[in-house]
């Protein structure tokens, strides 16, 4: 990885974006930014130099996968997010539980609707052409996700009082986010933010398939210099940092380097509930990790399909895992009762 001097499209324009919000005024107009905003933009956003990547850097990831596992039989095509890559680090027998379609059918639960109605509020939020309070931005997002057949449902069967809850905590959410980072809606020209990345990389002819959902990211290429890095990929969370976190960042760098042929200038997890951020640096060996991540899961799926005894790491898991009740290692009921 080198590094050459800033671009204007890459360095230029957010160093003047950070020195017209210390006086409260963007190039595009006057915005006054709080100290936590401010903190946002200059800590996480950031207003220095921009890595530049090597043009053969994708294909040399790329074929650092294929070359690893081309020999690997697998039954089906293979699909990898984050959170099947956690299912291996935890136990391989919940990996291959789940690989193979053994959870039960998805269900809506009120944690997850919560999360699909903040982060399509925040994406009307960034896309919305006015300001709205949190609470009529929840609303609003409520009223979209009803398209949804499956959100609909879950949602008609709340009783009022249990929709308004959800709306208040979805609101509540909303107002972190705004008070945590800089106004996005309004300084779209000098941020490009895009909320919602489906991202999907198809390799061994289709055999491999990584995929994941970004939450937001912030950032246009730079057209004069192709190589620059000039994205940020974040991941918004309500509660605590978990290890698992700064992995599932390092996945989304090595998809948006094989999807875009350049890699984000930095990947970050932001703890809205307490305004900090788990950020790390892109660079060639979080790179490689992810590949090799990669390369394990599929080595792991052929090893299975192959009949191989698979490996048994019982743990709290246990408890979401479908072989629970079968497993010879199985900690469910240990850890059911702690």
């Amino acid at each position: 990885m080198s590094v050459a001097p800033p671009t204007i499209s890459a360095v230029d324009a957010m160093k003047e974006l950070s020195a017209a919000a210390t006086v409260g005024r963007t190039p595009a107009a006057a915005i006054e930014l709080t100290p936590a905003q401010r903190r946002t933009l200059e800590g996480l956003i950031g207003n220095g130099v921009r890595p530049v990547f090597a043009p053969e850097l994708a294909q040399r990831l790329r074929d650092r996968i294929e070359e690893a596992v081309r020999t690997a039989e697998l039954e089906r095509p293979l699909w990898v997010g984050k959170s099947l890559l956690n299912d291996l680090g935890r136990c391989p027998g919940l990996f291959d539980a789940v690989r193979s379609g053994e959870r039960e059918p998805f269900a809506f639960s009120s944690r997850f609707a919560s999360g699909r109605l903040v982060h399509k509020a925040i994406e009307l939020e960034v896309a919305g052409r006015e300001d709205r309070d949190p609470h009529a931005l929840a609303s609003a997002a409520a009223e979209r996700l009803n398209e949804d057949e499956a959100f609909s449902a879950y949602w008609s069967g709340l009783d009022e009082l249990r929709q308004d809850e959800t709306l208040m905590e979805a609101a509540k959410t909303i107002e972190l986010f705004r008070s945590t980072m800089p106004p996005l809606r309004r300084l779209r020209r000098e941020l490009s933010p895009s909320t919602e990345w489906n991202v999907r990389v198809e390799l061994l002819g289709g055999a491999l398939v990584l995929s994941g959902t970004m939450d937001l990211v912030i950032g246009a290429p730079a057209a004069a210099e192709p190589g620059r890095a000039t994205r940020l990929a974040i991941d918004l969370k309500t509660g605590k940092a978990w290890p698992e976190h700064a992995e599932d960042m390092r996945f989304y760098a090595l998809l948006l380097t094989l999807r875009f042929g350049v890699p984000p200038y930095r990947v970050a997890t932001l703890y809205l509930d307490s305004g900090e951020w788990q950020a790390e640096d892109v660079d060639r060996p979080m790179l490689d990790r992810a590949a090799d991540r990669v390369v394990e899961a599929v080595r792991a799926a052929s090893a299975a399909d192959r009949g191989h005894p698979t490996p048994l790491r019982p743990g709290p898991y246990c408890t979401w895992c479908p072989r629970a009740a079968t497993c010879p290692s199985s900690a469910a009921p240990t850890a059911a009762m702690a």
